[in-house]
């Protein structure tokens, strides 16, 4: 193992993003696009796991939450009121939208993906 691999195992496990998704949302790739960007500006790697809604594997803890949601180490990089309701077969996404200053945006802002991930890489004190 490469000291840069190994570095990048020790990340992983201090580390856990989730990026939690409906079938269909159209915001989907512009929150993978922010993911990729954040962790390239925290210095970590671009990596995550991603969770349909609709897939049976998906944790019953994520499967109410709006469209598209990012939680880092299980908490929501932008919480606050959204979709947290059963999606009945048939019915669309659940696409949820996020506060950026004076502005609605599509994604969870870039600053709050960034603030959550290098919280995350904070070294434990105490």
């Amino acid at each position: 193992m490469t000291e840069t691999e190994g570095e990048e195992a020790k990340l992983s496990l201090r580390l856990q993003i989730e990026l939690v998704y409906d079938p269909g949302c159209p915001n989907v790739d512009l929150a993978r696009e922010i993911l990729t960007a954040s962790c390239r500006g925290s210095g970590a790697p671009a990596v995550w796991t991603e969770w349909s809604s609709d897939d049976p594997e998906c944790p019953l803890r994520l499967s109410g939450l709006g469209s598209p949601s990012i939680l880092v180490n299980g908490e929501d990089v932008a919480p606050g009121p959204h979709p947290w309701t059963e999606r009945d077969e048939g019915d669309g996404p659940r696409c949820r939208v996020y506060r950026d200053g004076d502005s609605i945006v599509r994604a969870p802002p870039r600053h709050r993906v960034e603030r959550a991930i290098d919280r995350a890489l904070q070294p434990d004190v105490g």
